[in-house]
């Protein structure tokens, strides 16, 4: 309905215009003494409106105005011009007609008669527009195909005025299959729904009534494609809600795992430093055990205490305490192989397993680590400041389990600190 308000409305509101425009009402009242103004000014109207036609007929003179010239003068009395004396007559501002246009070889067109009257309200003559009744079948076709839909008008009387050239239908509504049966209720609807059957199939019918045009629009959609339509939605938004949960489903999963993931992560790393905890270092244990059962491979262990970080706490406070486990944790790694696993093993204290590391590779290793921690200054507030390790070195022996080496070296870092600290000892 908005689009054909858009598109067949439109006439009337030029119309109206031209109806209404002092230029045409003042010269007819002066006497239509330049005929040439009148045409130039309805060429103007078709120009700028794409009209099909447009006209003016003086009451006065009963000339007919055309783009193209003064056509002719009209009868009144004719069949042919009988229209001009019911618009004379009528008591509305404007009707709208479908007719033969002379004026245009005879072309069926619907037109829009205006009544024009002057300032004191007398009748001077009809203006308006005309559409081509083809043009109006193309827009007809048109709003078919974009709404999948039959569309026609009808007049009061049920006579079709407007259909697609497509449409193989009857001219009046009355002599149409299913439709005919209930053509006294539709015609006198404003607008409505409702359901009729045409060769044994369900027609959806919607009817709306424009004051306008003093028509009806019809608007039939077969009950057939309807359930189509509806198949198709539902097929598609079956396929897509599948997908939507497949993609859920998949979205949860890798969540989950990253979530998962991280978990472990969480469990096995150290906070302070990102290291392996604890719980890590018995993993990386257990497996370098058992990769020495299998492959003779030896490998070393070495364990690492802050020297007296507690005074270092109370001093710096403990801010500066983690800053400080944090950096010798950096440095140490930095001093290592890829290979090598540094974890945090408590507080103040590392563990290094030292992957195919015999015994005397491992203390030289722990002596360069001493070194370069005790020359390093963490604290660029007090140069002066500096930090010390004591480090506990073993080797793998034949029959060894995780507490056997843990216990050498933990022996060995406990004779480092007995010995001064800042001193290597091994097992």
């Amino acid at each position: 309905y908005s689009e054909i308000q858009a598109d067949l409305l439109q006439p009337i509101v030029i119309s109206s215009l031209m109806a209404h425009d002092t230029f045409l009402q003042d010269w007819v009242v002066e006497g239509e003494k330049d005929p040439g103004k009148m045409i130039r000014y309805l060429n103007k109207i078709k120009k700028k409106y794409g009209a099909f036609t447009d006209y003016f007929i003086s009451n006065q003179t009963l000339n007919y105005y055309h783009p193209s010239g003064i056509s002719r003068k009209i009868e009144p009395r004719t069949l042919e011009d009988s229209w001009f004396a019911r618009v004379r007559d009528m008591s509305e501002p404007y009707e709208v007609n479908v007719d033969y246009n002379v004026e245009e070889g005879g072309a069926i067109t619907i037109f829009i008669n205006y009544r024009v009257l002057d300032a004191q309200g007398n009748f001077i003559g009809v203006t308006g527009i005309g559409l081509g009744l083809e043009s109006v079948a193309r827009l007809v076709k048109d709003y078919q195909r974009n709404f999948n839909r039959r569309i026609y008008f009808v007049d009061d009387d049920g006579n079709v005025t407007v259909r697609s050239e497509e449409q193989k239908i009857a001219r009046r509504i009355q002599e149409m299959p299913g439709l005919q049966d209930i053509a006294g209720e539709v015609l006198g609807m404003d607008h409505g729904s409702l359901t009729y059957e045409r060769n044994g199939e369900p027609v959806l019918l919607t009817v709306r009534y424009i004051p306008e045009l003093s028509w009806q629009v019809f608007v039939e959609l077969d009950e057939g494609d309807v359930t189509k339509a509806i198949e198709g939605v539902f097929l598609r938004n079956l396929a897509i809600g599948l997908f939507v949960i497949v993609l859920t489903i998949l979205l949860i999963a890798y969540t989950i795992n990253i979530f998962q993931h991280q978990l472990e992560k969480m469990a096995v790393t150290d906070k302070l430093t990102g290291l392996g905890n604890r719980q890590a270092f018995d993993v990386s244990m257990i497996q370098a055990i058992s990769r020495f059962k299998r492959t003779q491979e030896p490998f070393s262990l070495i364990l690492i205490d802050i020297d007296r970080f507690k005074p270092i706490n109370d001093t710096k406070g403990h801010l500066a305490g983690d800053v400080a486990i944090s950096q010798v944790a950096l440095k140490v790694r930095s001093l290592l192989r890829d290979s090598d696993v540094l974890n945090r093993w408590g507080g103040d204290e590392f563990a290094i397993i030292m992957s195919n590391c015999s015994l005397g590779d491992a203390r030289r290793q722990a002596e360069k680590i001493r070194t370069e921690i005790a020359g390093h200054s963490f604290f660029p507030d007090d140069p002066s400041l500096h930090i010390t390790i004591s480090l506990g070195v073993s080797e793998i022996r034949q029959g060894d389990e995780e507490d056997a080496i843990l216990g050498r070296s933990d022996n060995a870092l406990y004779a480092a600190k007995e010995k001064g600290r800042n001193r290597t000892e091994t097992a």
